[in-house]
């Protein structure tokens, strides 16, 4: 089978299943490919008896201990170890796990993939590219675990100099043409492990997921006019080429910030050092005297745009984190209340029996 991910360790949790459930069960590993409605979709380690080692369609069946699991239900990239029947038996612990904030009010997060290595954040360079888009992916990638890499695609209609610019503060950025096979060989040449292609719509991801691979996915036409693709990629797929797996997904309309400040730290590590240098610890980098970030801004040696996007994300950060708390909080006084009912319940029914 082509690369896959499997190694030393997922095999020694797998052992570990094993003997959680007894020994007597036999327990194959498996990859989550897809996930559909009631079903999942498995690559399992051993080819699953298909002798070109596709896909095998397993129904999604809960099993009882993890009903109440936060990592069910699995999701793309998850390792699962499967029964002889082809039930899921248990979740392997999760390397990396990338989640998006919803777009709605509450606080919850989409999950997007498991167990990953590098997030390949594409941007188009035409029309223009955001940075605060490029930056809020990139702290999602550092909230999750893994490496985030830039891709700036369609970079043959854009101005060198302008990539360069587009690039500062990013370790790892790569301008390309998503169609031209020796641009992405040289990013073939740097990939290993499980990569996922992030990106708003018609950023060019499964042009460059089908020559990372060498397949053909649908691609949408460009429109002249702006220079924009059509979104084509309609649910999350895990596919395996040679040396590496990659992970494709939708595009994203809208991306909020995540809540793992860290993350968001290690994002504007040049903002989050200059800090350090404040005359206050919890300088809000506002009005505060002997602020060193406001006073790079003043000198230019810090973009005063970039600075307001760090705010803004820190900002909309400590609300996420607020209506989560309340949710939380919502949450345990409901099984609180559940479980006082029911202990009243109990106390009624042995009265009850007493009295008989």
């Amino acid at each position: 089978m082509s690369f896959l991910g499997f190694d030393e360790r997922w095999a020694a949790y797998l052992k570990v299943a094993e003997m959680n459930l007894g020994g007597g069960t036999c327990v194959h590993g498996g990859r989550i490919a897809a996930v559909h409605r009631g079903a999942v979709e498995v690559l399992l380690v051993d080819g699953g008896g298909a002798p070109d080692g596709a896909p095998s369609r397993i129904d999604l069946d809960i099993p009882g201990h993890c009903r109440d699991s936060a990592s069910w239900p699995p999701v793309v990239g998850d390792w699962v170890g499967v029964d002889d029947a082809g039930h899921i038996l248990d979740i392997l612990p999760r390397r990396t796990y990338l989640t998006r904030p919803s777009v709605g009010r509450t606080a919850l997060e989409q999950p997007i993939c498991a167990n990953i290595d590098v997030v390949l954040i594409v941007e188009p360079v035409v029309p223009a590219a955001s940075r605060g888009r490029i930056e809020r992916f990139v702290a999602l990638a550092h909230a999750s675990g893994a490496r985030p890499w830039v891709v700036l695609t369609k970079a043959d209609l854009a101005n060198p100099a302008d990539l360069q610019e587009l690039g500062e503060g990013c370790e790892e950025v790569l301008a390309l043409d998503a169609r031209s096979a020796a641009d992405v060989a040289r990013l073939v040449e740097r990939l290993s492990g499980t990569v996922v292609v992030v990106g708003r719509s018609g950023a060019g991801k499964s042009t460059l997921t089908n020559t990372l691979l060498g397949a053909t996915q649908t691609v949408g036409a460009v429109r002249e006019s702006d220079h924009k693709g059509r979104h084509t990629t309609t649910g999350r797929q895990l596919v395996c080429g040679e040396n590496f797996a990659v992970i494709d997904t939708p595009g994203v309309r809208a991306l909020g910030a995540t809540m793992d400040t860290e993350a968001i730290a290690d994002t504007f590590a040049d903002i989050h050092n200059l800090a350090a240098s404040c005359h206050f610890a919890n300088c809000s980098h506002g009005r505060e005297p002997g602020c060193a970030v406001r006073e790079a801004c003043a000198s230019g040696s810090l973009d005063a745009d970039r600075l307001d996007r760090y705010l803004r994300m820190m900002a909309e950060a400590e609300r996420l984190r607020c209506r989560s708390d309340a949710r939380t909080a919502r949450s345990q006084d409901r099984y609180a209340s559940k479980e006082n009912t029911r202990g009243r319940r109990e106390t009624m029914r042995l009265k009850g029996k007493n009295r008989g």
